[in-house]
This record gives structure tokens, C-alpha cells and sequence, in this order.
């Protein structure tokens, strides 16, 4: 009878033992005392327990058909039950633990073949000892599919119960994590060295997320990075940021900054693979776009053979016992640090960075206004000729102005388009196409680390906020102009009320222009240039070109998104979530109304009317943007804001006649 209990607790069958029929029987009392029927019944507790271990491990070796066959078939919650890869080597770390119970078992039943008098109590006392265990990993298997734990964020509760202060259920822990670790550090190895995730389940913390579902096969996310990067041919430079953080998978003993570090060495794997190949497709040479298909020589330019040392120090990392933080981060930041070598050699001996920054400054924050001065001019003109303002003379202006400044070579990486989302009521609005512009940057490899599409974006923010300012500059200009020409050949009369608006609109637009190119960009440019000149670790160009945005669209009160600073010019109101900005649109609103409406008519009562409006406006808004800025510069310490203050209110003359204090 006791060699059939013991190899009852070796069966795998779940309920087909003897032992509970043969306890239901009331013939067993004949046989056995009371005491040994309640040994009978723990055993029994301790094989139902086990039972329940060893089928979720053998639920995991099927597929998914099996699965629900085996479900129906034996009324198991198979909805409940995750899947992925880490689940598998989950299954395969516990049947692991389970090695030493059943050598447990194998040699109890050697000893209790070899001795005639055995006693029930003592295999009792034997499986007890194993009651423990056996416990533990039914909670971590419970625990799993309550929390429906998979892939990082399983290993991170594995990690949690590996620190427990039973040395034996800690030791377990560890058995039970071993093939789960081999999973995350394989996953991090492939991404660090490769740029390749295989994450089917959505497992790993670094996931790639489509930008244009419609574009892209339903599989990318599901497939290897060679099979997304077909799906995403068409558009390589934004390819790369569509990898992100997985802050659902991020497992809690690794920071976001390490996640993050991860992240950039990934993304940089992924220029050198795909970089080369996108710049001779902007060749349009189709022999190079053949060869660019094998990835191996770029990759090999950043690792310089020693890709086989990196890939061991990550696969180092599995053989701890422990899941070493400090190891981690350590392999991390070496890997990180040398290609953050690798990349500012490349950026500042191949591609010049320093050369493309200036390039940005011209172009982008309107350091070349001489050129953009004739670009409103040949906008003028074009006007005038085809009598409307169709968005394509604005692309037409753009080329003819580089055109007559000479610098067309400067500008072969720039164009300038208009998005065909603008309705045909706007068209005629200038300043709707304007605040519509997108200025377009093909940049070189391997900087698509460095203008990334929100970064791209970001400067096309401030390039139409400073063009805005530009060219109701241009128009105020014009009509100044007009009004003096008309009273100087005495054809006209000079009104001047009309004079005294103008100058007081130049004036808030000058000195706007002047802090936002002065006070904002050339300090904080420098700041930026300062780094790229000291050759700077890359990684650190990085943080200051971020910061470079940040501080930019702060100091010039964007930061509130462009949906928001999009003026309508059937609104004579503005709500967007900055109110300095909303402000500055109100005033902005007003240049082009003076700037539009017809001066040399200074007898009607409409125009007369109309400058009131105006005059009041401007009194209103200008007095409103002051007490803003008076506020914010008492709770900060922003030395350009101060700046602008001092040149707004010269000599107090706004707040005084509007009792600011």
C-alpha cells in the first residue's frame, strides 16, 4: 500500500489516484486506525497540491488548440491563463524546482522497498517536509494568473520573492527565475547589439509601435525588425522612433533611465542598419539600394569587431544567481558610453553637426533675414500678380528668393509646403496659410537620432511663430510707406491717430522679434553650439538640444501645443492653454487688421470706427500681456522675460497709462 501511495505522488493524472476512493470506502476502518486515516488525508492534500502545479506546467507545453481541448475536456479557466514566451520558461523553471521532489520521492521508495517494517508516518513526515515548497509555487502560480503577469513584469515579481527570508523557498525562487532570466537578458541582448525585438507577445519593455496602422502590416509589432522595416521602407527616418518604452512591461528594478539609455543604443543600432540605405536611396541609386539590404557592414562600422564582446558581457549578466542591478546598469552604461563615442566621432568628422546646427539657426529661426525679408517680398509680389494667395506661391517665393540671395546650395535640404488640410475660406487669409507652414529638413545620417519628428516639429512650431512676426512687420511696414508717400505728394491727409497705432504696434512687434531672436535664441544656441564645439558625448548634445527646444518654446510661450496656437481667422477671440500666448495671437490679430484695412479712406465713419475698435483692443490686450508678465516674473527668475518687460513698458509708458503697478 505504501509503494502505491509513493507512486501515486509521482502520476501526473490529476484525480485519477486510488487513494480518495479508497478513503471514501467504509471497509478502510477495518484496516487502518483513525490517526493513520488522518495521515492518509494530508498526503492526499499534498499530491492535489502537486497535481495542481504540474498542470499548469503542462497546459504551457500545448498549443493553443490543445489548450482549449484540454480545457473543455477537464474544466480548466483557460481565459485566464497569459501567454509569451517568459510564461513558457516560467513552466519550465518550476518543473525544474520539481526535480529535487521527485528525487525525493525516487529515493523514499527505494528505502521503503529495501525495509519490510515501514511506517505511514514516516513517508508522511517525508512529503511534509516538501509542503512548503510545494505551496510556494502554487502562490506564484496563482499570483500570476490573478495579476496576469507576463513577460518583464513577471520577472520582476519572481525578482520580489527571490529576497525572502526562508533560504530554502529563496532558493526555489531562484531555480524558478533562471529560465525567465535567460528570456529578458536574450530580449536585451538581441536589442543592444542587434536593434532586433522578436516580441510577439508584447513582453519586453521596448516595443514598437506603428505611427500609421493603415501603412503598416497588423504583424510589425509582432516581427522582427527586419520584417517592420520592409513594412516601413517608405518611411526609414521616422522609423526609429517608432520604438519606444513599454512602461507596462518596465520591470521595477530597472529605472526609466536606464530604459531610456537602452532605448538610444537600440535606436542607434538601427541608424547604422538603416541610415546607409536611406541615404542612397535619396541618390536614387538602385544598384547601392540592392546592396543596402545586407545590414552587416554598417553595423559592423559602429562595433568595430567588438560586438562579440558586448554580446558576452550582457550574456554574463544570466549567469548571476541574483538579478544584479548595479551589474546591469554597469553593462548598460558601457555599451551606451562607447557608442555615444562612436556616434559624436561620426557627427562631428562626417557630417559636421556643428555646420547643420548653423544651417537650422538660418533657416529654421530665421537667422537669415535678409533672405526671408525677400521671401515676403516675392510673396508681395506674387499677390499681386496672380491676385490671390494660393499656397502655391508661397513654395514659388521661397525657391525664387534663395534663388536671388544665392544661397540655393545652402537650401537643397530645405522645402517649404503648405498642408492641403487649409479650406478653401482660409485661402485667402495669410495669416492662416502662415500659421500652416511646414518647413521640411532632410537631414543627414546619422542625425536622425538628433531632429527627430517631434523635434521637427518643434522648430516648425517656432519658424511660423517668428515668421508670423515677420510679416506683420512687412505689412506694417507697407502701410507706413503708403501713409507717408500719400502725405508727401499731398494727394492725402495724414491721419494720426492712424500714425500713433501704427508706431505703437511696430514698436510691441520689434521689441518682440528683438527678445525672441536675442535675448531667447542666440543664448540659448550658444549654449547649445558651446557643447557641440567641446565635442561633447553624444548622448549629452542630445540632452542639450532637448533642453535647447524646451528653454526656446518656454521663453516664447509655446509650450502650449501648435492645435491651440492655430489662430481662426473667423474668431476675434482666443482661448488657447498659455494665456501670454493667447494674448500675443490678440495682438497679432490686430497688426493685421491695421494693416488690412483701407487708411487712405481716413473720412469714412467705418474707418473711423474701425481704429476706435482697434485702439481699445490694443489698449486692452497690451495692458492684459503686462500684468501677465509682471506676475510670472515675481514667481520665477527668468532673466530674458525681465528683458522683454524693460523693453515693453520703456520708461513705464504703458503701465503708467493704464495704472499697471
Amino acid at each position: 500500500m505504501i509503494h502505491d501511495l509513493l507512486l501515486s505522488c509521482l502520476t501526473q493524472t490529476k484525480k485519477g489516484i486510488g487513494i480518495k476512493t479508497f478513503l471514501d470506502n467504509n471497509t478502510i476502518d477495518h484496516f487502518i486506525h483513525p490517526c493513520e486515516r488522518e495521515l492518509f488525508q494530508e498526503i492526499l492534500n499534498v499530491i492535489n497540491v502537486l497535481h495542481e502545479v504540474v498542470q499548469f506546467t503542462l497546459l504551457l507545453r500545448l498549443n493553443e488548440d490543445e489548450r482549449c481541448k484540454k480545457s473543455f475536456n477537464e474544466d480548466h479557466n483557460i481565459e485566464d491563463l497569459p501567454h509569451g514566451f517568459y510564461l513558457i520558461n516560467f513552466g519550465k523553471g518550476v518543473e525544474a524546482a520539481l526535480e529535487e521532489y521527485y528525487e525525493e520521492i525516487t529515493q523514499l521508495e527505494t528505502f521503503c522497498s529495501k525495509n519490510k517494517p515501514n511506517s505511514l508516518a514516516f513517508v508522511h513526515d517525508a512529503l511534509q517536509a516538501k509542503l512548503p515548497i510545494l505551496l510556494f509555487l502554487k502562490k506564484l502560480i496563482f499570483e500570476i494568473q490573478v495579476k496576469k503577469l507576463h513577460g518583464c513584469t513577471m520577472l520582476h515579481s519572481l525578482h520580489q520573492h527571490s529576497e525572502h527570508g526562508d533560504f530554502q523557498l529563496e532558493r526555489i525562487t531562484k531555480i524558478v527565475m533562471k529560465p525567465v532570466k535567460f528570456s529578458f537578458f536574450s530580449s536585451l541582448a538581441h536589442w543592444l547589439i542587434f536593434g532586433v525585438i522578436d516580441d510577439v507577445f508584447s513582453e519586453f519593455f521596448i516595443k514598437f509601435s506603428p505611427q500609421d496602422d493603415s501603412s503598416l502590416n497588423g504583424s510589425c509589432s509582432k516581427s522582427s525588425v527586419n520584417n517592420t522595416r520592409l513594412n516601413a521602407g517608405g518611411n526609414c527616418e521616422d522609423y526609429i522612433w517608432q520604438y519606444e518604452i513599454n512602461l507596462s512591461q518596465l520591470p521595477g528594478f530597472l529605472s526609466t533611465i536606464v530604459a531610456e539609455k537602452v532605448l538610444f543604443v537600440g535606436q542607434t543600432v538601427l541608424v547604422f542598419k538603416m541610415g546607409r540605405s536611406f541615404q542612397r536611396k535619396n541618390k536614387n541609386d538602385h544598384w547601392e539600394n540592392k546592396r543596402s539590404d545586407s545590414s552587416g557592414d554598417d553595423i559592423y562600422n559602429l562595433w568595430n569587431g567588438k560586438e562579440s564582446e558586448f554580446l558576452e558581457m550582457v550574456k554574463d549578466l544570466n549567469n548571476d544567481e541574483e538579478i544584479d542591478v548595479f551589474h546591469i546598469e554597469s553593462v548598460v552604461n558601457d555599451i551606451k558610453k562607447y557608442v555615444s563615442m562612436r556616434l559624436t566621432e561620426i557627427a562631428l568628422n562626417e557630417v559636421d553637426l556643428e555646420r547643420q546646427m548653423g544651417l537650422i539657426k538660418d533657416f529654421y529661426l530665421l537667422g537669415r533675414g535678409e533672405f526671408y525679408l525677400e521671401f515676403l517680398s516675392q510673396l508681395n509680389r506674387a499677390s499681386d500678380v496672380y491676385c490671390d494667395s494660393s499656397s502655391k506661391n508661397y513654395t514659388r517665393s521661397f525657391e525664387l528668393a534663395a534663388t536671388v540671395m544665392g544661397i540655393t546650395d545652402d537650401l537643397e535640404n530645405f522645402s517649404l509646403s503648405v498642408p492641403k488640410t487649409i479650406g478653401e475660406s482660409d485661402e485667402h487669409c495669410d495669416f492662416r496659410i502662415f500659421e500652416n507652414l511646414h518647413l521640411k529638413y532632410i537631414y543627414e545620417w546619422p542625425l536622425n537620432l538628433l531632429f527627430s519628428p517631434k523635434a521637427i516639429e518643434r522648430y516648425n512650431q517656432i519658424f511660423r511663430f517668428l515668421l508670423t512676426i515677420r510679416k506683420l512687420q512687412y505689412d506694417l511696414q507697407q502701410v507706413w510707406t503708403t501713409q507717408t508717400l500719400a502725405a508727401k505728394s499731398k494727394s492725402g491727409h495724414i491721419n494720426m491717430r492712424m500714425m500713433n497705432l501704427l508706431n505703437q504696434l511696430m514698436f510691441f512687434l520689434n521689441n518682440m522679434q528683438y527678445y525672441i531672436q536675442v535675448d531667447v535664441l542666440e543664448s540659448q544656441f550658444s549654449i547649445l553650439i558651446n557643447a557641440i564645439r567641446n565635442k561633447a558625448d553624444f548622448e549629452e548634445i542630445q540632452k542639450k538640444h532637448t533642453v535647447f527646444l524646451a528653454n526656446v518654446l518656454s521663453q516664447c510661450f509655446l509650450i502650449s501645443g501648435s492645435k491651440d496656437s492655430q489662430m481662426d481667422s473667423s474668431r476675434t477671440t482666443y482661448q488657447p492653454t498659455n494665456p501670454i500666448y493667447g494674448n500675443i495671437l490678440e495682438l497679432f490679430y490686430i497688426c493685421e487688421k491695421c494693416s488690412s484695412i483701407n487708411a487712405l479712406a481716413n473720412t469714412s465713419d467705418a474707418f473711423l470706427k474701425e481704429l476706435d475698435n482697434l485702439e481699445e483692443r490694443f489698449g486692452v490686450q497690451i495692458a492684459s500681456l503686462l500684468q501677465l508678465l509682471l506676475n510670472i516674473k515675481t514667481s520665477s527668475c527668468l532673466g530674458p522675460l525681465s528683458q522683454l518687460l524693460l523693453r515693453l513698458d520703456f520708461n513705464r509708458w504703458f503701465s503708467s497709462a493704464h495704472n499697471i503697478s
